[in-house]
C-alpha cells in the first residue's frame, strides 16, 4: 500500500487467516508516529447536564483526518449506544465561556448530555 502522507510504499503484516481479507491502511508506521493519536477526556459540568470532550490530537496538524477514519470510527461506536447522551462532531473546538453556553444551550435542547467527539482542542 501507500502512505497517504509521505507516499512511501508500505506492507501490512498478515497471517495465515487474514491473507485474503481485504483490509485498508492509509497510513504506514513511520508516520503513525510521526502524528500521534493522543486521546483525551474532559468532562464538563454544564447547569443541568454534563458535556464529555474527547480529542484525538494534543495539537493541531495540518493533515486530512479522513486517513485517521478507523480510529475514529472506533471511539464512535464506543460512545454510540449510551442512553440519555448526544453526540457532536467538531474538527476543532475552542474552550471558552461563548462555547460554554452554547453547548448548555444544546444540552437544554436536547435534554440529554453531550458527548463531543473532536480532533482537537484549543
Amino acid at each position: 500500500m501507500k502512505c497517504a502522507f509521505c507516499n512511501n510504499n508500505f506492507y501490512i503484516k498478515r497471517s495465515i487467516l487474514e491473507l485474503f481479507k481485504i483490509e485498508r491502511e492509509y497510513i504506514c508506521n513511520r508516520c503513525y508516529k510521526q502524528y500521534p493519536i493522543n486521546i483525551r477526556l474532559e468532562k464538563i459540568q454544564l447547569d443541568i447536564y454534563e458535556c464529555t470532550i474527547i480529542s484525538m490530537f494534543d495539537k493541531k496538524y495540518y493533515i486530512d483526518m479522513n486517513y485517521y477514519i478507523k480510529e475514529y470510527s472506533k471511539i464512535f461506536n464506543a460512545f454510540y449506544k449510551k442512553e440519555n447522551n448526544h453526540l457532536l462532531f467538531f474538527d476543532e473546538i475552542d474552550l471558552n465561556d461563548d462555547t460554554f453556553a452554547i453547548l448548555d444551550g444544546i444540552s437544554k435542547l436536547f435534554e440529554s448530555n453531550l458527548i463531543i467527539l473532536t480532533f482537537n482542542v484549543k
